[in-house]
Order: C-alpha cells, then structure tokens, then sequence
C-alpha cells in the first residue's frame, strides 16, 4: 500500500471543493439573472444580493486556501483563471439585479 501524504490528499480535497463551489455558484448567478429578468418574484429578488455576496465569501477563503499551497501548475492557472472570470460575473450580475430591484 502506498503512503500518501496528507498535504497533497488535502491539495485534491480542496480543488474539488473548489469546483463544486465554481458549479454551484455558476447556478446562483443564473438564477439571480432569471430571476431578474425572468419576471422573478420582488423577495427573491432582495436576497439574491446576500447569498451571492456570502457565496462570494465562501469561494474566496477555498481560493486563498489553495494558493497558500503555493503550487504552479496547469491546474492552478485555471483555478487563477476561472476565480477572476466567476468573480467578474458576479460584479456584473449583482450590478444588473441592483439596478433591477
């Protein structure tokens, strides 16, 4: 049996957690555009704002978290990558629902 070590387990635990959250916050975003300009209900509306801003939150310290790990591969240009992007998306679409509501 091989010995792993925990640091590296712990680096592949944290990137799926990563991507998981990319997923998950991809479809918060989408559904605070539909329901900005899908005819959404004015409630749901006023707190799209909160639980993107905490979803903000959560996938910020996963992303500080993996970049203590101080690693420079592929992998790591695309976790730097797709963070800017889903942050800039997410700029814009609460900018977008603000204005809406």
């Amino acid at each position: 049996m091989k010995n792993y070590d925990l640091k590296h387990v712990a680096y592949h635990i944290l990137v799926g957690l990563y991507f998981m959250w990319l997923v998950v916050f991809g479809i918060l975003l989408s559904m605070g555009l539909n329901s900005a300009f899908g005819g959404g209900s004015l409630q749901l509306l006023q707190i799209y704002p909160v639980w993107i801003s905490l979803n903000f939150i959560m996938g910020t310290s996963v992303f500080v978290v993996l970049r203590l790990f101080r690693n420079r591969t592929f992998l790591s240009r695309i976790i730097n990558y797709s963070y800017y992007v889903v942050i800039i998306a997410a700029l814009i679409t609460l900018l977008l629902i603000m204005n809406k509501g």
